[in-house]
């Protein structure tokens, strides 16, 4: 049998989709046989949406309708073989079977649309933030969008990030599982899913930890400036999270480049895309020079620090001093 390549984005996306499925026996994750009726239109766009590909998963051809326990099983996608209306056992159909009381006049394909659309929504409402992060994780933790940043926490190759947040999609959408709701049932059958959620619910901890530790000061040209003291590197990024606009943070225990020993680190930064145009720290770096020579940063100033891999002598009050007159 030949292969027709359709040379358009969602076409593409959705065979990468269909790449990522494997063969693992399961009631809720990922896909592993696909049993059909007659071979038509809705059958083929069906697979299609879904992500689904014959070279990959197992179809099988029923000359009539699928077994009670088959459609059960939401591991085994039944297409008009029975099961009309129950979309959320991975079957759709829209005739009507002896027994079956939810028919629905919805194609096939339309059924399968419907999920992914529901998929698509989730993101489109997150990225554009129409609803708050509390409604989003009110399903329970971890939530689709915690499982994608647990994810990018752990792989730091970006085409790795493709590839791991393709099969956690893939894996959202095969199974059936509500976008909208806890991502707990499917964390088996993600490979790294268990770690991805472990190291989400630790990096919210110490996000937590930060931003209660914090001070927030208002500086001489009205931006919010949180100062901190801790080990932890993603402090910047969380307090920009929080609401600050600048940032001055002292890391006690800076693990040095060789990975040999600690030294006393500061960071002072603006958010670039929370403040005004031209606001940078680069005034308070060549103070803070002539107090402790080796302050500096990128060119683009919007963040830098004291020397590096050598304890800085100053104190943090002088450091937030300086960065209260930006």
């Amino acid at each position: 049998m030949g292969v027709l390549y359709i040379h358009t984005p969602i076409f593409n996306i959705l065979i990468l989709l269909a790449e990522l499925v494997d063969h693992k026996e399961n009631t809720m994750g990922k896909v592993r046989e696909v049993l059909f009726g007659k071979v038509d239109l809705d059958t083929i766009t069906t697979a299609l949406v879904l992500g689904l590909n014959p070279d990959k998963i197992l179809f099988k051809c029923l000359k009539g309708s699928a077994k009670s326990s088959q459609l059960q099983d939401k591991s085994v996608v039944a297409i008009e073989v029975g099961g009309s209306g129950r979309t959320t056992e991975n079957n759709f159909d829209h005739h009507p079977s002896p027994g079956e009381h939810r028919v629905t006049n919805l194609s096939a394909c339309a059924q399968a649309l419907e999920r992914l659309a529901r998929l698509v929504r989730y993101v489109d409402e997150l990225d554009r933030g129409i609803f708050l992060e509390k409604h989003i994780e009110s399903g329970g933790f971890p939530s689709l969008s915690q499982l994608v940043s647990g994810m990018l926490l752990c792989v730091p190759s970006p085409q790795q990030r493709v590839t791991k947040g393709l099969e956690i999609l893939s894996t959202v959408l095969q199974s059936g599982i509500d976008p909208y709701g806890c991502m707990e049932d499917i964390l088996d059958h993600v490979d790294g899913g268990r770690l991805y959620t472990k190291t989400k619910r630790d990096h919210d901890r110490l996000f937590e930890q930060v931003v209660r530790n914090s001070q927030w000061h208002t500086t001489a040209t009205g931006l919010r400036l949180a100062v901190v003291e801790t080990t932890w590197v993603g402090a910047p990024g969380a307090l920009y999270g929080h609401g600050a606009q600048a940032v001055v943070v002292c890391n006690p225990e800076m693990r040095k480049r060789s990975g040999k020993g600690t030294y006393k680190k500061f960071t002072i930064a603006v958010n670039g895309s929370e403040v005004p145009e031209g606001t940078i720290v680069t005034p308070a770096l060549e103070e803070l020079n002539t107090l402790e020579s080796g302050w500096g940063g990128p060119s683009q100033g919007t963040i830098g620090g004291s020397p590096v891999g050598t304890d800085s002598s100053l104190s943090l009050e002088t450091v937030v001093g300086e960065m209260m007159k930006i």
